[in-house]
């Protein structure tokens, strides 16, 4: 900014040149002349001269407000640039898929803000494509997802998990008295399903109608939880990643049903940042330290089912 208005804010702040040059470290001949030249560069005076007191008049009141607004904004600037480049500060804007956003990341968070407590996270949920989106319109720095198509040049991709598919009914469903079904059986039965357009419903389909048969939805949700809950009260059985049913598997509420004619397959939640352009240093750095932190709770939760 001109330091010509920082001198006339100073001005008006300090009520004389003395007090302001003092203010600035510059000489009075300095500030004077600096007042001068903003003067002549607008057309008018801006103070009058009350004995030894410098007054801002009408004019001068107008100047002031804008340039101390400009300075006020020239300080937030700087202030946002200096977070940009501090990994121990700032907000990361993460996208997530409906999966990671309920069962891998919270845990991840609550650990990354321990480790971190000065930086901030708005996290954004959506489908996989909503995510791509949000990151190609740079509304969000990263995205966790669990498709990425193979296409996406545009799109740097860190593997983090694979997150495998079970069929899934409530205790007491006529397909829990089989030790394994066939998937052609299994499709007699309605399914809770997610919402068309999803890549969980895709894969659900595309399995049954390879073995001629057609899936029949008996509700439709947007929600895994949902999900979850409406097979855990009978409404139907659904194909589900382990992430979002394996509390419910150990406590009873599920039953996973093995699929003898058909690899039921896996999903990999993948970390995604646009290949062009540079990350805030804060979202980074929590891009290098989540996959590590994935893999440690990956290795201890397989010793915890092996112990």
């Amino acid at each position: 900014m001109d330091p010509r208005y920082q001198t006339f804010v100073q001005i008006v702040e300090h009520e004389t040149l003395v007090r302001a040059a003092e203010a600035l470290r510059l000489t009075q001949p300095t500030v004077t002349r600096q007042v001068q030249q903003l003067e002549a560069q607008v057309g008018m005076r801006l103070f009058d001269r009350i004995g030894k007191r410098l007054v801002l008049n009408r004019a001068g009141e107008i100047v002031y407000r804008y340039a101390k607004s400009c300075l006020l904004l020239e300080q937030k600037m700087r202030d946002e640039l200096a977070a940009f480049l501090d990994p121990e500060a700032g907000t990361v804007y993460l996208g997530a898929g409906l999966t990671p956003s309920i069962y891998l990341l919270p845990p991840l968070l609550a650990r990354y803000r321990r480790l971190h407590p000065h930086v901030q996270f708005q996290v954004r949920s959506g489908s996989s494509r909503e995510v791509w989106a949000m990151l190609r319109q740079r509304e969000v720095d990263l995205g966790v997802v669990t498709t990425v198509p193979a296409d996406r040049d545009d799109l740097v991709q860190t593997p983090l998990v694979r997150d495998a598919l079970r069929l899934v009914a409530a205790p007491g469903h006529p397909l829990t008295r089989f030790r394994e079904v066939r998937l052609a059986d299994a499709a007699q039965y309605p399914f809770v399903l997610m919402r068309e357009g999803s890549s969980l419903r895709a894969i659900v389909e595309r399995l049954v109608a390879a073995r001629g048969a057609t899936v029949r939805a008996a509700m439709e949700t947007d929600s895994l939880e949902s999900i979850n809950r409406l097979v855990q009260q009978g409404i139907g059985i659904a194909v589900l990643p382990e992430s979002a049913v394996q509390d419910d598997l150990l406590l009873g509420r599920l039953v996973s049903i093995p699929v003898v004619d058909a690899d039921l397959g896996a999903r990999t939640i993948t970390l995604v940042a646009r290949a062009e352009g540079s990350l805030p240093a804060c979202a980074a750095q929590f891009a290098r330290w989540l996959p590590a932190a994935v893999a440690g709770a990956e290795r201890t939760k397989g010793e915890g089912e092996k112990g």
